[in-house]
C-alpha cells in the first residue's frame, strides 16, 4: 500500500504569498504630518482627507491609487514617489519639489502648484483641470497624452519634455508647435532693401556778377 506524501507545513513560500498581499488601505483623516519623513513606505491606496504635510520629505514611498482630498503638501520635497492613477482635489504643492515622481494616469482638480519645481516628473496620461502652475519649472517631464483643461499655466518654464498628444484647452501642443515650425522654414528670408546711391552736392558756383 503506497504511503502518502506528508502534508507540506506552511514555510518560507507562504509567508512571502502573505507579505505580498496588499495592505489594507491607510487612513489619514485630519492628520497633522508637517515636517514628517516618510522613507520606504507603502501607502497604495492610502486617503488623504484634510491632511497638512508641509514641509514633509517623502523619499522612496508608494502612493498608486492614493486619495488626496484637502491636502497640503506646501513646501514638500517628493523623491523618489509614486502617485500613478492617483486622485489629488484641493491640492497644495505650493513650492513643492517633486524629483523622480511618477504621476502617470493621475487625476489632479483644483491642485496648487504654483513655485513647485518638477524634475524627471512623468505625467503620461494624467489629467489635470483648474490647477494652478504659474510661475513653475518643468525639467525632464513627460507630458505625452496629458490633457490640461482651464488650468494656470503663465510663466510656466518648460525644458527637455515629451510632449507627443499634450493637450491644453482641446488644442494639441505638440500639432501646434510642427504646424508653427513647417511655416518658419516655409517662408522666404525677408529680401534686403534695395541700396540707394547718395546725391552728389553741387560743386558748382556761382560765377561772380560783372562789374
Amino acid at each position: 500500500m503506497a504511503r502518502k506524501p506528508p502534508i507540506a507545513q506552511p514555510g518560507a513560500d507562504a509567508a512571502d504569498d502573505h507579505a505580498r498581499k496588499p495592505a489594507e488601505r491607510a487612513r489619514f483623516l485630519g492628520s497633522a504630518l508637517a515636517g514628517a519623513e516618510l522613507d520606504d513606505v507603502d501607502l497604495r491606496g492610502a486617503r488623504f482627507h484634510n491632511t497638512t504635510l508641509a514641509g514633509a520629505s517623502l523619499d522612496d514611498v508608494d502612493l498608486r491609487d492614493a486619495r488626496l482630498h484637502n491636502a497640503t503638501l506646501a513646501g514638500a520635497t517628493l523623491d523618489d514617489v509614486s502617485l500613478a492613477g492617483a486622485r489629488l482635489h484641493n491640492a497644495a504643492l505650493t513650492e513643492a519639489e517633486l524629483d523622480d515622481v511618477d504621476l502617470r494616469g493621475a487625476r489632479l482638480h483644483n491642485a496648487t502648484l504654483a513655485g513647485a519645481s518638477l524634475d524627471d516628473v512623468s505625467l503620461a496620461g494624467a489629467r489635470v483641470h483648474d490647477a494652478d502652475a504659474a510661475d513653475t519649472r518643468w525639467s525632464d517631464v513627460d507630458l505625452r497624452r496629458a490633457r490640461f483643461e482651464a488650468s494656470d499655466l503663465r510663466e510656466v518654464e518648460i525644458v527637455g519634455c515629451t510632449i507627443e498628444g499634450l493637450t491644453i484647452d482641446g488644442v494639441r501642443i505638440d500639432r501646434l508647435l510642427e504646424k508653427a515650425k513647417r511655416r518658419a522654414s516655409a517662408s522666404p528670408a525677408p529680401e534686403a532693401p534695395p541700396k540707394t546711391k547718395p546725391q552728389r552736392k553741387s560743386t558748382k558756383k556761382k560765377r561772380a556778377a560783372a562789374g
